[in-house]
């Protein structure tokens, strides 16, 4: 089936019109792939057959154990089906080992610190602000936003909230969002656990079901998405921090990324 007419296009997909159902989607990767808000960009060919199976798998693994999203399955090589969704504009993060930007917060932490309660952190989906770290203050409709650039009120500012992209954020719906970031992270992270491979960090977006209202998971899961350090080794991870960390994309470096993204997708064929 002919993709249909473009919804929105962001720095790694597109989504488009259903040519027949309104509340259906395509979703199609792109062979981008970024980092800093996407200041650091390159094509790796590829990344976009490995990030839709990648997606695919994980979706399936959480329609398996009863976790609501939006997949629907794979069309294309580089294309998904899925729910049409409201996106709550959200980055929410969940954390097993502390690591990246969470040290930079909370020097104190030393870097490998194993959590035994998963950390639940939300940033707001804006690269102007950088996806800013959110700490709600629901009793005087307030949100703290951190700014690494802002050393007053240890690097937090004040900002009025009622809604976030056109939704409403209660402490009811934070809750509901923790509780589907938890169980998701927790799914993921005993499937690869059976492959002595550990789940450092996960990010996930939700939104509502535009027919049913009904809150899931959605967007994408894949290599861009986590944190993994095969038997525990940083050193050996195989995800996207690899890239961040290039000092520039070689021959060389090009090559590590589209075998470690390759070694992803099939370490998640065998989730099932």
């Amino acid at each position: 089936m002919p993709l249909s007419e473009k919804i929105s296009e962001g720095k790694t997909k597109i989504v488009f019109k259903h040519p027949v159902n309104q509340y259906l989607v395509f979703i199609e990767s792109k062979d981008d792939i970024t980092a800093g808000d996407g200041v650091k960009k390159d094509q790796l060919s590829g990344k976009a057959i490995f990030s839709t199976k990648t997606t695919g798998n994980c979706f399936k693994l959480l329609n398996i154990v009863g976790i609501p999203n939006h997949y629907r399955g794979q069309t294309a090589p580089k294309i998904f089906l899925a729910r049409k969704v409201k996106m709550i504009p959200l980055e929410l993060i969940i954390r097993r080992i502390a690591t990246g930007s969470y040290l930079k917060r909370n020097p104190e932490i030393a870097e490998g610190m194993v959590f035994d309660s998963l950390v639940f952190e939300v940033f707001l989906k804006n690269d102007e602000m950088h996806d800013p770290l959110i700490i709600y203050d629901f009793k005087n409709e307030i949100s703290f936003l951190y700014d690494p650039k802002k050393p007053l009120s240890n690097g937090f500012f004040r900002k009025r909230f009622l809604e976030e992209g056109g939704i409403l954020m209660t402490p009811y719906l934070l809750n509901d969002l923790r509780a589907l970031a938890v169980k998701t992270f927790e799914i993921l992270e005993n499937a690869w656990a059976k492959q002595n491979v550990v789940l450092v960090d996960l990010k996930i977006e939700c939104g509502f079901d535009e027919e049913t209202g009904k809150l899931m998971v959605a967007d994408v899961i894949e290599n861009d998405s986590w944190r993994l350090w095969p038997a525990g080794d940083k050193t050996q991870m195989k995800d996207k921090q690899v890239y961040r960390d290039l000092p520039k994309m070689t021959p060389e470096a090009r090559k590590l990324l589209q075998e470690n993204y390759q070694w992803v997708t099939e370490a998640t064929n065998k989730f099932f």
